[in-house]
C-alpha cells in the first residue's frame, strides 16, 4: 500500500501532466454554460419579439389594413424564420389575399408553408386552406391532389367535407355525398353540423 506522502507526490505529478486540461475542462464547461444560458436568453428575447409582431399582425388583419398586415408578416418572417411565428405570419398573409381575391399570391404563400413544414399542424392547416383557394379558382384536379395525402383524425371532417365541395363542383353528386358523409361520421365532428346536412339535402343524399 502507498502512504500517504507517496499518494500526494503522485498527486502532484498527474496535476503537472494534467492540470492544463482540467483547467480547460472547466473553462469550456463555464463557457459553455454561459453560452447556453446566453442562447436561451436570446431565444426568449426572440420569442417576445415574434409574439408582438404577431399581435399587431393579426390586428391589421382584423381590421383589413392589408399593407401593415404585410409590413409585420414579412417582418416576422425574414427575422423569425426559426420560430413558428414565422408559419403562422404565411397564414395570416395568404388570409389577406384571400380577403383581397389575391388567389395566385395565397397559393405561393401557403404552398411555401406546405413545403416546409408538411407534418406539422400548421402545415396541414395551410393544405385545407390551399385546397379551398385552388377550389374557388377551380382547379379541381390540384385541390384533390393538395387533400391527397395523410392527415391526422382531427382534420378527417374538414378534408372530407372539403373533398364533397370539389366533387361537387366538378359535378361528380354521387362522390360529393360519399364525401359528405363520411364528414359526417367523423370523430371529431365538422364545425358546421347542419351546414354540411343541408348541402347534403341540395344533393338528395339526406340519409
Amino acid at each position: 500500500m502507498q502512504t500517504e506522502e507517496e499518494q500526494v507526490e503522485k498527486l502532484k505529478t498527474w496535476l503537472r501532466e494534467n492540470g492544463m486540461s482540467i483547467v480547460l475542462g472547466i473553462v469550456i464547461g463555464v463557457g459553455g454554460l454561459g453560452g447556453y444560458r446566453y442562447w436561451e436568453h436570446h431565444q426568449e428575447s426572440q420569442a417576445q419579439h415574434a409574439s408582438s409582431a404577431y399581435i399587431r399582425m393579426m390586428d391589421a388583419l382584423a381590421s383589413q389594413d392589408y399593407e401593415q398586415l404585410e409590413l409585420h408578416a414579412k417582418r416576422i418572417i425574414d427575422e423569425h424564420a426559426e420560430l413558428e411565428y414565422a408559419q403562422l405570419a404565411r397564414l395570416a398573409l395568404a388570409r389577406g389575399h384571400v380577403e383581397q381575391a389575391k388567389f395566385d399570391a395565397a397559393q405561393q404563400v401557403l404552398q411555401a408553408i406546405v413545403g416546409t413544414a408538411a407534418q406539422s399542424p400548421v402545415g396541414y392547416v395551410a393544405r385545407t386552406r390551399l385546397a379551398a383557394v385552388q377550389l374557388q379558382q377551380q382547379q379541381f384536379e390540384p385541390a384533390l391532389a393538395t387533400l391527397a395525402v395523410s392527415f391526422p383524425p382531427e382534420f378527417a371532417a374538414q378534408v372530407d367535407e372539403l373533398r364533397g365541395d370539389i366533387y361537387r363542383r366538378q359535378g361528380n353528386t354521387a362522390g360529393a355525398i360519399e364525401a359528405y358523409r363520411k364528414a359526417q361520421s367523423a370523430d371529431p365532428p365538422p364545425a358546421n353540423v347542419e351546414f354540411l346536412r343541408q348541402k347534403l339535402d341540395n344533393l338528395g343524399g339526406t340519409g
